[in-house]
C-alpha cells in the first residue's frame, strides 16, 4: 500500500498493483480567502472521497481526469474493497453547530485504513464497531473547527491503531486559526518523519501507535 499526503486534510491510497487509486477529502487551492495555500492535487486517483461539502475538503471539481465522487454514509463496492462510510459530526452537539461529518474504514491489502474527515468528536461504542481494526488512523489534529491534540489522542486510544498520521493543522501553507503539529507529538513514545508516499504492508507495520509525519506532495 502507498499512502500520500497532499496536504491539509488529502491522502491518496494506492493499492501495490495500482488498479486501486483512492482520494480523501480534496482541497480546493486557495480557498478560505487565500488561506490554504497548498498547490493543486496532480496524485492519480479513480475514486474520491469527501467527508463533507466545505472548501477544504469538497474540491473534487479541482481534480482532472476521470474519477467517481462518493460521500455520505453506507457501504461503498470500489474494486473489490468495501469502503464504509459511517456517520460523525463535525462538532461535539451532534451537528448543531458545524454540521454532520463522514469517516471512513476500508481494508487494503490485509491493513484497515481510516480517514476521519473533519470529525469534532470522540467515538461512540457504535461508531468504533462499524469502523472495525483500524491499523492506519488519518486525524486531525488543529482544533478549532475539529478536534485537537487531546481529542484526537482520545480517538487513538479508541482505535488502537499502528500508524498515525496527523492531518488538518498548521503549517507554513496554511494561514488559518489551527493549532500546530507540536501538541500532538508530545503525547506519543514513538514519532518518526516519514518518506512521502509512504509504503506500508501488513508485515511492516509497527507495534505500538507511531505517529508519521509525512512532509506534503502538493
Amino acid at each position: 500500500m502507498k499512502i500520500t499526503w497532499c496536504g491539509h486534510s488529502a491522502f491518496t491510497v494506492s493499492s501495490d498493483s495500482g488498479l486501486v487509486r483512492l482520494l480523501f477529502d480534496p482541497y480546493i487551492p486557495g480557498s478560505w480567502d487565500g488561506a490554504l495555500q497548498y498547490g493543486p492535487i496532480h496524485e492519480p486517483c479513480d475514486v474520491i472521497f469527501v467527508s463533507h461539502r466545505h472548501d477544504g475538503h469538497f474540491g473534487y471539481n479541482a481534480i482532472t481526469g476521470n474519477k467517481t465522487l462518493i460521500r455520505g454514509c453506507g457501504q461503498f463496492w470500489v474494486h473489490n474493497i468495501t469502503v464504509t462510510g459511517v456517520k460523525t459530526w463535525h462538532d461535539d452537539t451532534e451537528g448543531r453547530e458545524r454540521g454532520e461529518n463522514t469517516a471512513f474504514a476500508f481494508r487494503m491489502e490485509n491493513i484497515g485504513v481510516a480517514h476521519m474527515g473533519d470529525i469534532g468528536h470522540t467515538l461512540t461504542d457504535d461508531q468504533l464497531a462499524v469502523l472495525g481494526d483500524v491499523d492506519v488512523l488519518m486525524v486531525p489534529i488543529g482544533g478549532h473547527s475539529t478536534v485537537d491534540a487531546a481529542g484526537a489522542w482520545r480517538i487513538v486510544e479508541q482505535l488502537s491503531p499502528s500508524v498515525v498520521l496527523p492531518m488538518h493543522y498548521k503549517t507554513d501553507r496554511i494561514d488559518a486559526a489551527l493549532d500546530g503539529l507540536e501538541p500532538f507529538t508530545e503525547m506519543f513514545s514513538k514519532v518518526e518523519t516519514a518518506a512521502n508516499p509512504l509504503e506500508l504492508t501488513a508485515d511492516n507495520l509497527p507495534g505500538e501507535p507511531t505517529l508519521m509525519i509525512l512532509p506534503p506532495a502538493c
